[in-house]
């Protein structure tokens, strides 16, 4: 681009943008516009996701809007991995063909036009407006015949939610009305990306780069953050409403232990119910039960009869009869319950991420929790990590419980063996090494581990289905590709990635 900085502290001081600082900066944008390429690309779809807009050319090139909350702006990507949750969206701009990029001079706004001819060879105008300006950034469709009028936008809203301005189909576009000052400020490069990390910093050579990485290392590496926080709330909630439920069920014990204390009080009631009336607080008899015929204090609910009292001291004494043995047994499982729902929140602190996947309540934890840790696993970064099944219990959770749509699923073709699951933390594509290494794995962990060039299918988590009451361990599969892979145990991995 030839720009030149006139401040090398500029980049590292006040270029970056965060969650504290708001929307990404404005000559940052501006430079992305005159760096950016693009034009003459064929649409072949729109598609959207939460705060995500992703139109894919014929050329296989994502153009990716991200109007988020955290931040906003575009970037140009190839290698972008498509999720199920993703859905269509915009098919009037299929097959048109971009032809400008321009941004406005005035806010954080960027136009993308595009030019399409119908097959009555009718041509119009349509324009994305990508709105990356704060509190709401937006992505618009609108077509340009007399006026500039909007198809769909990604966040609708009329004058009732905004008097400012509405962004409602077939009205009129009408540009935000701000009084930001853009700021023109010449950059170079390469730009330093800070991380968030502790002296993380990322090298990018030009500023599509810096937008690519900022999205992957800033953005998603918050969201990652914040899931950390959320899921140790959760846990901690967990553990509080566990305690509460042991302080009730050893109070209810400790009822359970005054089973003749119950029966006593229930007899001595059944001798002396027309001396009881209603507002009664108390009753003082004698204890025909006690060898010594001592007075027996019996406390009366005032608001009930003296037959609802003799009620009440009856089912207390039934319930301690039956449920003292198991209300023991309930204390020991939720004693263990709250063991390990501590020891979860220690590792917690030691900055190991546990999550359990279709864990509700206690009942299971404790199975679950012994299940997670049996599994064989290797953690490769912040990004992955590969966790393998030996059993059909284990290949059932990792498959079903443990990993996510977005997760990689690895075995062998034709050869009993073991799921193995690449679990992708920030939703990162695997590269094709990493893919070599998990087929390796599923290779060596299958009854194929003694032979050379094993047949292994993979494919994303989204595609794998376990059928109703089938074995445990037996799944269906589509959209996979096979590899022949050597067979490598873990150890073997482990030495070749120094870990």
């Amino acid at each position: 681009m030839g720009l030149d900085l006139t401040d090398s502290d500029f980049r590292l001081a006040t270029l970056l943008s965060s969650k504290k600082r708001g929307m990404m900066k404005y000559s940052i944008l501006q430079a992305w516009t005159e760096e950016s390429g693009g034009t003459g690309l064929k649409v072949e779809s729109v598609r959207s996701t939460g705060d995500l807009v992703r139109v894919r050319f014929s050329s296989k090139r994502d153009l990716i809007l991200v109007a988020g909350s955290r931040d906003a702006y575009p970037f140009w990507t190839q290698d972008w991995e498509a999720g199920p949750e993703e859905e269509s969206l915009w098919p009037q701009l299929t097959h048109a063909v971009l032809d400008s990029i321009e941004i406005a001079e005035n806010d954080r706004v960027i136009r993308f036009g595009f030019d399409q001819t119908d097959i009555y060879q009718e041509r119009r105008r349509y324009l994305i407006i990508a709105e990356f300006t704060p509190p709401k950034p937006n992505v618009i469709l609108a077509v340009q015949d007399d006026q500039l009028t909007v198809i769909d936008a990604l966040r609708k809203y009329s004058y009732a939610d905004n008097p400012a301005r509405q962004i409602l189909p077939r009205l009129p576009y009408q540009a935000a009305q701000t009084t930001f000052q853009a700021v023109r400020s010449e950059l170079a490069l390469p730009l330093i990306l800070e991380t968030g990390k502790a002296g993380g910093t990322i090298e990018c050579d030009s500023f599509n780069t810096y937008l690519q990485n900022h999205y992957q290392h800033v953005i998603l590496a918050s969201v990652e953050e914040e899931r950390i926080r959320n899921s140790r709330t959760l846990w901690e909630r967990e553990l509080k409403k566990t305690r509460q439920k042991l302080k009730k069920q050893q109070a209810e014990l400790r009822d359970a232990d005054k089973t003749e204390y119950w029966r006593v009080c229930a007899e001595t009631l059944k001798q002396h119910l027309t001396e009881i009336a209603r507002g009664q607080t108390s009753l003082t008899a004698v204890n025909y039960y006690d060898p010594a015929l001592a007075d027996i204090e019996i406390p009366l609910l005032a608001d009930k009869s003296a037959q609802q009292n003799l009620q009440f001291y009856l089912k207390k004494y039934q319930k301690a009869k039956r449920g003292g043995e198991i209300i023991r047994q309930n204390i020991a499982q939720t004693e263990a319950a709250v063991g390990n729902l501590e020891n979860i929140l220690a590792r917690l602190e030691q900055g190991e991420f546990v999550e359990l996947p279709g864990v509700k309540g206690v009942a299971n934890l404790g199975r679950k929790l012994e299940l997670l840790d049996k599994l064989l696993k290797l953690r490769l970064n912040e990004d992955f990590e590969i966790v393998i099944g030996r059993k059909a219990r284990e290949n059932d959770f990792i498959t079903t419980q443990l990993g996510r749509p977005h997760d990689w699923w690895f075995h062998t073709r034709i050869y009993h063996g073991s799921h193995i699951l690449l679990r992708c933390f920030r939703k990162t594509a695997p590269d094709e090494a990493l893919i070599g290494i998990c087929c390796s794995l599923a290779a060596w962990y299958s009854k194929a581990r003694f032979s050379q060039n094993v047949p292994v299918d993979y494919t994303q988590l989204r595609f794998v289905r376990k059928p109703h009451k089938s074995a445990p361990g037996f799944v269906t599969y589509t959209s996979h590709r096979t590899v022949f892979a050597e067979p490598k145990d873990l150890r073997t991995v482990r030495a070749e990635l120094q870990l």
